[in-house]
């Protein structure tokens, strides 16, 4: 009998969504961080439940196929880095029909998996952690949750990025460690990069030192000051420039994106126009197409040109009034834009298709009702939640086909999963 501390051999026969390996051992499943399917390792108990353990990886007797050879990852960041690439599209293509064969009672099959093959050094914004020491120095979480380590080269992150981690590490800069909280790096296709220090107050040690080390780098165009005010969000709402521009030129299509260190805006740009132009290739020409949760605007600025008429929602303030910027900027005329809700605003239009991109608790009730009170003929689901989209997708299914579903790997060497899916009005 199963304790915890118990140690056995057994072997995975399968990797859930937070990449655990599944073990079954004497009427037990037990789920084991770091396994791989078809791995034989020996296990220990760390946890134990009236149906479920937990476990941990002592030795590895038998290495899966689709582990990747001689690495070792440490960050928490990184959940998915001992996987082959080739095997987390694999892992991804699977995992989508699996959930959404289990909770929404569908079977679908996937196209093929959205990539570019670009597997390190994608993110065009990353925000490290300021670790508790003299010395500036900059940390990711460990994988096992044992608090920050220092990381010198982070490789989901780009080259200008490291490159500035290196060089704020090798400056020695002392400071206030109990102020200056996390820096954020947003780069950009030109190799600019605006870098946002976040600190609990205006002014703390190290400050006017940190300026001036990053005013000599010719790629750093600007330098904002972000006070945190809330404990359970990185960012603060309100910033201050420190040093050149506010704002980092993000381009995405045709149009250029002026974006601020607030800014929600796509972290691996080149991916999610591939689900773009997935969308705007099977979306019936000029119809009233409605983007609820339309954020800055990039899917639907995307989309208008092939559109009659566009309506984007969008309940954030900043995110709105940066794509009223956007409209003004380039004259696209038959863009409409709404400041609210879109589960409320919804009610009061009509639209022949619907492009959703919600957050990860996915479509609100009063949005699904409205979806199937008033049918569209057309709808495009971006979900970054295989869980979410699965609970919508069951309460639709009676009133839209599934046409297809396309898995986003979005982000390589990390369990997130992004996916696009494709529904018709039923006839």
């Amino acid at each position: 009998m199963l304790t915890v501390g118990s140690r056995f051999i057994g072997e995975s026969i399968d990797v859930d969504y937070l990449g655990q390996g599944i073990v079954k051992h004497e009427e037990l499943v037990i789920f084991v961080k770091g396994m791989l399917s078809g791995e034989v390792a020996e296990i220990e108990i760390k946890t134990l439940k009236k149906r479920f353990a937990e476990g941990k990886i002592v030795k590895i007797v038998k290495p899966s196929l689709s582990r990747r050879e001689g690495v070792t990852n440490v960050l928490g960041s990184m959940d998915l880095y001992h996987m082959k690439d080739e095997d987390q599209l694999k892992w991804q293509t699977k995992l989508t029909e699996d959930t959404i064969l289990k909770i929404a009672g569908i079977k679908v099959e996937t196209e093929r998996i959205l990539t570019d093959h670009k597997f390190i050094r994608y993110r065009n914004k990353s925000v490290y952690h300021v670790m508790d020491k003299d010395n500036i120095t900059l940390g990711l979480y460990h994988e096992d949750g044992r608090g920050l380590m220092r990381v010198a080269d982070f490789l989901l992150a780009d080259e200008l990025t490291n490159h500035l981690v290196k060089v704020i590490h090798q400056s020695e800069v002392k400071v206030d460690f109990l102020s200056l909280k996390n820096i954020a790096f947003r780069t950009n296709e030109k190799k600019e990069a605006l870098v946002t220090l976040v600190a609990t107050k205006a002014s703390f040690k190290g400050l006017t030192q940190l300026i001036q080390v990053l005013k000599k780098e010719p790629s750093v165009i600007g330098i904002t000051l972000n006070i945190k005010d809330d404990v359970r969000k990185i960012l603060g709402t309100t910033s201050h420039l420190l040093y050149g521009t506010e704002t980092i030129d993000e381009t995405l299509g045709d149009l250029i994106y002026p974006v601020t260190d607030q800014s929600f805006f796509q972290i691996n740009v080149p991916v999610i126009v591939k689900a773009y132009d997935v969308i705007k290739s099977s979306m019936k020409p000029q119809k009233k197409v409605i983007d609820a949760y339309s954020g800055v605007g990039t899917i639907g600025f995307y989309l208008a040109s092939k559109a009659k008429e566009m309506i984007m929602i969008e309940s954030n303030s900043d995110a709105f009034k940066m794509s009223e910027r956007m409209k003004e900027t380039y004259g696209i005329n038959h863009v409409s834009l709404i400041q609210g809700r879109a589960e409320v605003e919804i009610k009061n239009i009509d639209g022949d298709i619907l492009v959703i991109d919600p957050p990860r608790n996915g479509l609100m009730p009063e949005l699904v009702t409205s979806m199937i009170e008033k049918p569209f003929e057309e709808v495009y689901y971006v979900s970054c939640d295989l869980k979410t989209l699965a609970r919508d997708l069951s309460l639709l299914k009676d009133t839209y086909n599934i046409q297809k579903v396309y898995p986003i790997r979005m982000f390589p060497q990390t369990t997130e999963c992004e996916t696009l899916v494709i529904l018709h009005q039923k006839k």
